[in-house]
């Protein structure tokens, strides 16, 4: 057997790796092969605009159209008379909200005021000493102030406020929907007793009363489908309720790659 030379057997390879090294180095980049895009048409996206209307009319008025605001196909007509009621002044739209949202994502809205009050007091301070010459009783009546102090205090929103989390279907013609109106109402301040003076006199401190109006649900909807949350009697006016009135719309915008 032959053996050739080390040197001998390398320089063909040599020589061929260089010939591809050079036509290699010689190319462009626009001359090299792209790879095949893969086939993805992208994905949906929406956006969730939602609205809710808090109407008072009159309870015998609301009574009479509660067929046709449970009906899908009769809602969009007795919406439409109240939107005309409210512009007679014959009702009045006590709140109008309305939230863009990501699909999936809380979302809330709101128009409120914010209400601070005392919820803690110190009890009132008296002296802690009379004069001999003095009868007890007559000491009281005359120390100069007594009062109740406050040491806390809380916030509260009073309006109206709407969460909501909705999550459309792929072709957006369907919605589930979390959605929590709300309309919190001051009515007055009532007075807590807080003892009595040796005089006679009565101390107290004012208290707010709220009242609120609250509906929760969750349920699959029509996109563009308008309906009623509830129906709420006013506390200061039995003669009165309130109508959440929701609607949820769906906006394609766009794909996504």
């Amino acid at each position: 057997m032959m053996f050739l030379p080390r040197s001998v057997c390398w320089r063909p390879i040599s020589f061929a790796l260089a010939l591809i090294l050079g036509a290699l180095s010689s190319l462009r980049a626009e001359d090299l092969p792209r790879p095949t895009p893969l086939e993805n048409p992208g994905e949906q996206r929406w956006n969730l605009i939602a609205e809710c209307q808090m109407v008072v009319l009159p309870q015998k008025v609301a009574l009479a159209m509660m067929t046709d605001l449970s009906d899908d196909d009769k809602i969009e007509g007795a919406w439409t008379k109240i939107q005309q009621m409210i512009e007679r002044g014959e009702a009045t739209l006590a709140a109008n909200l309305s939230v863009r949202a990501e699909p999936g994502v809380r979302a809330v809205t709101e128009s409120i005021e914010e209400l601070r009050y005392a919820t803690e007091f110190t009890p009132p301070q008296l002296p802690q000493s009379v004069p001999k010459d003095a009868k007890p009783g007559e000491a009281l009546k005359n120390w100069p102030h007594v009062g109740i102090v406050p040491t806390a205090f809380e916030t509260r929103n009073v309006g109206a406020t709407m969460e909501l989390e909705a999550t459309p279907s792929i072709d957006g013609k369907w919605v589930a929907i979390s959605v929590v109106p709300q309309h919190v109402r001051l009515l007055r301040f009532t007075k807590t007793d807080g003892g009595v003076l040796a005089s006679g006199e009565h101390l107290s401190v004012e208290q707010p009363y709220f009242s609120t109006l609250k509906s929760t649900l969750n349920m699959h909807i029509r996109a563009g489908q308008r309906i009623l949350l509830g129906m709420h009697k006013l506390p200061n006016d039995e003669t009165s309720v309130e109508l959440f009135l929701f609607r949820l719309r769906t906006q394609l915008t766009g794909n996504t790659k």
